[in-house]
This record gives structure tokens, sequence and C-alpha cells, in this order.
């Protein structure tokens, strides 16, 4: 076997290949509201991969997968949130979320009928957050209407909104407004939620008088 040259180990590229490597751009974000998914998918997985083999000096899974999740941007990162893995979060791998992706943007032929079926019966669960019941409703608008435009999708997801949410007041104040498009509905249901939680940090109004009387006035010893 051939000496190494001084300064070199195996494994580690010279510093020219290093230069070259960190003048890699990465790749753009995935466009998953293009009209052919599946085929924006297929190339930036592939452009994903070769920026990974080149980029990547360590190449260990978790590092991998984190950087995967950044390189497809936020709104990847929501539907992630969303995919049905067979792995525990402590056992998946990169391979893993490339399936689940793979799934998503490759779906099979599906009974349009029970995907409908399954968006009109979404609701919001006691406790869900709200963030994720709105992802939820996107990601299933986008399977059950692909030929329709993206105002069409949104006005479905607005209405399921309103029929779906678990807070009743919150319903009766949306539906009191007329010409809200969905980010709008979106901002007022935040703001709502918001106000409520700042609520219930507030003390009541009648165990603070009733702390204020026993300062001023102790209870007796006996009583």
């Amino acid at each position: 076997m051939p000496d190494m040259p001084a300064g070199e180990s195996v494994g580690v590229p010279p510093p020219a290949a290093v230069d070259c490597i960190a003048q890699l751009k990465p790749p753009g974000k995935l466009d998953f509201d293009s009209a052919s998914l599946s085929n924006s998918w297929k190339g930036w997985k592939e452009e994903v991969e070769l920026y990974m083999d080149l980029a990547m000096a360590v190449k260990d899974e978790k590092t991998k997968m984190k950087l995967f999740l950044y390189l497809i941007g936020s709104k990847g990162r929501e539907i992630y949130e969303t995919l049905s893995f067979t792995s525990g979060p402590d056992d998946r791998n990169l391979s893993h979320i490339l399936e689940g992706f793979e799934a998503h943007c490759n779906p099979a032929k599906k009974n349009e009928t029970v995907e409908r079926y399954k968006f009109f019966q979404r609701f919001q669960e006691p406790g869900e957050p709200f963030e994720r019941f709105v992802t939820d409703l996107k990601v299933l608008a986008s399977t059950i209407i692909m030929q329709f435009w993206n105002s069409e999708r949104f006005i479905l997801v607005h209405d399921r909104i309103i029929c779906g949410i678990q807070d009743k007041q919150l319903r009766e104040d949306l539906l009191k407004e007329s010409n809200l498009n969905l980010e709008k509905y979106l901002r007022t249901c935040r703001a709502a939620l918001s106000k409520d939680q700042s609520k219930m940090l507030e003390p009541d109004q009648g165990e603070v008088h009733l702390v204020k009387d026993n300062q001023k006035h102790p209870p007796k010893p006996g009583r």
C-alpha cells in the first residue's frame, strides 16, 4: 500500500476539494404547489441526494435527516408532521422519510368519494393545536381537489375550519365576517386563541379580592 502524503488521512478530502464543496449551492425548496408534483419531487430528490453526497463530511443518519428537513422548507416540514411511519422517531432514518414523501408526492389512485368524506369529517380534536388542525386540512384538501385552482382549495379549507374548530364562540364570530380570505381567517383565529390563553393566565378577580380582604382583616385565632 503506498504511503499517504504528509498531512492527509483516509476519508478526508484535500483542501482544494473542501473549497470546491463549500461553494456548492444548496438545492432550492420543493414546490409542493407544482402542477406536476411527482416530477418536481423526483428532480428535487435527486439534487438533494447529490448535494448530501458531496457536501456532507459526516454522514450519520440523524444529521442527514436534519439536513433534508432543512432543505425541504417550512411547508415540507409541516407535511412531514402529518405523514405516517411504521417506525418511531428514534428508529427513523432518511430512507423512511424519503418513502413517506414519495407516497405523498406520488399518491396511488384513490377513491375520491372516500377522500372527500375524510376531508369533510375532519374536526379539530379536543386539545389538538390549531396549527396542526389547519395543516392537516390543507393536506387533505390537496389530495381530493388537485384539479381545482388554489383559491378553490382555500375556500374549502376555510369553510372546514369554521365547521371543525372546537371553539363555538370563535365559530360564531367568524360566521359574522364576510369577504375574509383564508389568511385573514387564520390571523383572526390565532389572535382569538392567543387572547383566550392570556385570559387563562389572569388570576380570578374574586380570588384576588378575597386575598386582599384577608390581608386587611386577618381571621381571628380559633375561627
